[in-house]
């Protein structure tokens, strides 16, 4: 409903319903009880906003886009990120080791070996010549993950990122719509 301008003996501006008409009012600057007078007389006054009671402004489309565009964002991540976590927390292996570790216990395994087997690897190695160097599948696997490690963090971040905005744009966006619709008194 529209509110009308009802002006005061001391200038103030009062806005003022049809629900009113003939009843008085207080002057929110002066304190002066003032009667409202009828409805042929109020629709005579300036209107003061056409703001219908209990509507509820439209949103443009950057408003109503950047939310959507924000949770895609947010879902696309952390469904990223869940399925690297997944596939790094079921591998077949532990991490934490290093090359160094690997090939002491290589080396202290060589040096158990009795003589006769060591000069049993130096003739095969001298005949066909050192083998192509194979590493073992722990290290293989280790640079598979440490390769993807970059895309867990920065997908993890980006969704949490993009959740948090969505959520304070979504609840920014939902208080200005009820602070703006609350009755005006």
């Amino acid at each position: 409903m529209p509110q009308y301008a009802f002006r005061c003996d001391c200038t103030a501006t009062i806005p003022v319903g049809i629900a009113q008409a003939g009843s008085s009012v207080r002057c929110e600057q002066c304190s002066k009880l003032m009667e409202v007078p009828g409805t042929k007389v109020l629709r005579t006054l300036p209107i003061l906003e056409d703001v219908v009671a209990g509507a509820v402004p439209k949103a443009g489309f950057a408003q109503r886009f950047l939310p959507a565009l924000l949770l895609a964002i947010a879902a696309l991540s952390l469904t990223t990120a869940g399925v690297l976590a997944k596939e790094r927390w079921f591998s077949p292996i532990e991490f934490g080791h290093t090359e160094e570790e690997f090939f002491a216990a290589f080396r202290d395994d060589a040096l158990q070996d009795p003589p006769a087997r060591v000069w049993d690897h130096w003739k095969y190695l001298v005949e066909s010549g050192l083998p192509v160097h194979q590493p073992p599948d722990y290290f293989v696997i280790n640079e598979y993950f440490e390769r993807r490690k970059p895309w867990l963090i920065g997908s993890s971040i980006l969704g949490a990122l993009s959740l948090g905005m969505f959520l304070v744009l979504t609840f920014g966006q939902s208080k200005g719509r009820l602070g703006s619709t609350g009755p005006s008194a």
